[in-house]
């Protein structure tokens, strides 16, 4: 079957992706958003991620982009290869019926691909404004 990206519940487009953090299976993404808003995605139970800004990666993900419903750049791949491979690779030692493969990536050349189980929390990253008597001149 031929790889599809599908929208996930979360609709946003991401401008410039700003700093992946984690291990031990809890990632979060750091990104700025279209609309200049600051935000970062939270995976928990992760047990593949890939990050790449090479050529190869960035064209697999644009040769399917134009099948989703809705533009966003928080995506599902449906009949994902890298699912495939990493079903053959565990040979049956974790359980896969609840494992999902997300694309994440940006307006300039990032791409990050999760396998996990659960769903991505969105959360807004408010910046802290400097009150008049913090300001020193």
């Amino acid at each position: 079957m031929k790889e599809k990206l599908l929208n996930c519940k979360i609709i946003i487009e991401i401008e410039l992706i700003d700093k992946i953090v984690g291990g031990n299976q809890f990632y979060e993404i750091y990104f700025t958003a279209t609309n200049k808003e600051k935000y970062k995605i939270s995976f928990d139970c992760v047990w593949d991620i890939r990050s790449a800004i090479e050529n190869a990666y960035i064209q697999r993900n644009y040769e399917f982009q134009d099948n989703t419903q809705k533009k966003s750049s928080i995506l599902l791949i449906q009949d994902s290869k890298t699912m495939q491979e990493f079903e053959k690779n565990v040979s049956g030692t974790r359980p896969t019926t609840n494992l999902k493969n997300y694309i994440i990536f940006d307006t300039v050349d990032t791409v990050i691909e999760i396998l996990t189980e659960k769903e991505p929390i969105l959360s807004p990253i408010l910046e802290k404004k400097p009150k008049d008597k913090d300001i020193r001149i």
